[in-house]
């Protein structure tokens, strides 16, 4: 079956964009001195619901089954000429193409659990109403190593989006298990339609803050 999902993410998907006009909304990125935007988008098809965010530097893509979470994803940086591909089977994530110009082949272990490799979007499908929390997958794309994490509902909170109040629903990402203290990442999400709206991760050494651009969209 390897290939199958893939093929099927890069082939089928941008031809289903005829069916549905994506979803896509920007987003205000800063890290230190450093700012920029990222559009990220949704659209569903019959073969999942295609995700992607593009930035300045880099693109991502990932093809999600709902119930079985993420199966294909896909990472351009031309800049550090990487074009990277993974595709799930089964308990395994088979990565390929090129990472910082180096050929990569390799195979990545997990267990049942979701693979979410995008943060930000769809926050229902990985964490449904009925769930308080759950445990998910992501690799770092940098070295490929796999990290069990976990996302749970933090609670409600009124915030001020670009100076107007706005009621969300704060969820709270950190690593499953005894390393949850050591690392946290926080989401806000809109109440009235669960739209991403702004975050705090820790990330390179520093701190990215993501605030929804158009807090009307």
């Amino acid at each position: 079956m390897r290939g199958v999902f893939f093929s099927l993410f890069i082939m089928v998907l941008p031809g289903a964009l005829l069916l549905a006009d994506p979803e896509v909304v920007r987003y205000l990125e800063t890290h230190g001195a450093k700012s920029g935007v990222t559009e990220y988008g949704v659209v569903q098809s019959p073969q999942g619901i295609r995700i992607t965010s593009v930035g300045d530097i880099s693109s991502e893509e990932m093809l999600w089954v709902p119930g079985s979470g993420a199966v294909a994803w896909r990472l351009t940086e031309a800049a550090r000429s990487t074009d990277l591909q993974g595709e799930r089977g089964g308990n395994t994530i088979h990565f390929s193409g090129t990472l910082r110009g180096k050929s990569v082949s390799r195979d990545v272990k997990i267990d049942g659990e979701l693979w979410y490799q995008i943060f930000g979007p769809i926050i229902g499908e990985l964490l449904p109403d009925s769930q308080s929390h759950r445990d998910f997958w992501v690799v770092n794309p940098d070295d490929l190593a796999p990290h069990k994490m976990m996302v749970r509902r933090a609670g409600n909170e009124r915030i001020a989006i670009a100076g107007v109040p706005t009621d969300t629903f704060k969820m709270h990402f950190s690593p499953a298990g005894a390393l949850a203290p050591f690392w946290g990442a926080d989401f806000w999400y809109r109440s009235a339609d669960s739209t991403w709206v702004y975050s705090r991760l820790p990330e390179n050494g520093g701190l990215t803050v993501t605030t929804i651009a158009d807090p009307e969209k």
